[in-house]
Formats: C-alpha cells, sequence, structure tokens
C-alpha cells in the first residue's frame, strides 16, 4: 500500500483528566461529563496525535509497538474513532483514497495474526457517576430519630424509618417523612 504524507490531527488537551494503564488509557472528558476507555491501539496512535507525525509514520510505530503487521488503515479507523468521541482538537476528514476504508480491509492486513480483534482501535464510553452519587448512605438507622437523612446529611435521599434506612417515598409513607 502507497504511504501518504498526511499529518495527524492534534489531541485535545484541554479539560481531560488521563489515567494511563498497563494496556489502556483512561480519560474523562470535563467539558462533556464522559468518561472512555482507550485500548492499547487507540491509546498509542492518540499519544501520537502531535499535528507533526504523518499517518505513514504511526503505522510504522503501531506495528514495532504491537509486534504485529500494521497499516496506515489502522491509523485512520483509529483517528476516525477518536475524532468521534472528541478527543481531537478538529474534527478528522479522511483523505479522498482513504474515504472508504473499513474494517475488513484492517482485518485483511492482520488475519495471519492470532487476537485481531485485541489490536483493532476501540474506545468505549464507561458510565460515570455524578458527584452526587459519591456521598453514599448508611443502609442502618437503628437507633435514629424517623425522618432523619440516612446519611446524617441533607444530601441524601434515603431517610430513617423505624430502624431502617428507606428510599424518601417510601418513608414517607410509612413515616409520614
Amino acid at each position: 500500500m502507497e504511504m501518504t504524507r498526511a499529518l495527524m490531527p492534534r489531541a485535545r488537551q484541554d479539560e481531560l483528566v488521563v489515567e494511563e494503564l498497563q494496556d489502556e488509557t483512561l480519560v474523562y472528558d470535563l467539558k462533556r461529563h464522559k468518561a472512555l476507555c482507550l485500548n492499547r491501539t487507540a491509546a498509542l496512535v492518540w499519544r501520537r496525535c502531535d499535528g507533526r507525525s504523518s499517518v505513514a509514520e504511526v503505522a510504522v510505530l503501531l506495528e514495532a509497538q504491537l509486534a504485529t503487521p500494521t497499516d496506515e488503515a489502522m491509523v485512520w479507523m483509529a483517528l476516525d474513532r477518536l475524532g468521534r468521541a472528541h478527543l481531537l482538537s478538529k474534527p478528522v476528514t479522511l483523505p479522498a483514497d482513504r474515504a472508504q476504508y473499513s474494517r475488513r480491509e484492517a482485518l485483511r492486513t492482520l488475519r495471519r495474526v492470532a487476537g485481531i480483534s485485541l489490536l483493532l482501535p476501540v474506545i468505549e464510553s464507561i458510565v460515570a457517576p455524578r458527584a452526587a452519587a459519591q456521598a453514599s448512605c448508611v443502609t442502618s438507622c437503628v437507633g435514629m430519630p424517623n425522618c432523619t437523612p440516612c446519611s446524617g446529611g441533607a444530601g441524601c435521599s434515603r431517610r430513617c424509618c423505624n430502624g431502617s434506612c428507606l428510599g424518601l417515598g417510601q418513608a414517607r409513607r410509612t413515616c409520614r417523612c
């Protein structure tokens, strides 16, 4: 396959919290309140989104890092997914000769390798709890007066009712909170 000189876009840096793990990268987008998990392939491509490296150079890097035959189709696939996840500073426009890239094309390149699905770039959305959900209520209200918040704080939606911690609706019906 002919190598192109297309330059990598820039990775978004603002309003992101990034945690590098051994085989994946966790990214929390403070602007969109979304948590994302990038597998090793997607993370390798994202780290090289510096506006200076070429797609061909990143393909060579991927091949070396993953120790498996890789081509530009894999990089373009990762860029497309990174763009959809809003992890690039600008949306990616595939060049005309790459506009029809497909997962099938990438699979053809990797057919000889075992575990090929692990090499495809994957970006998964993770459910991130809201800050209010971080404060947990206690589950026992033994010795606590009826209708007091289970956690002792005003932010808890559960109430003590006859020694048990109940949802506010049930506590209102049972204990007239």
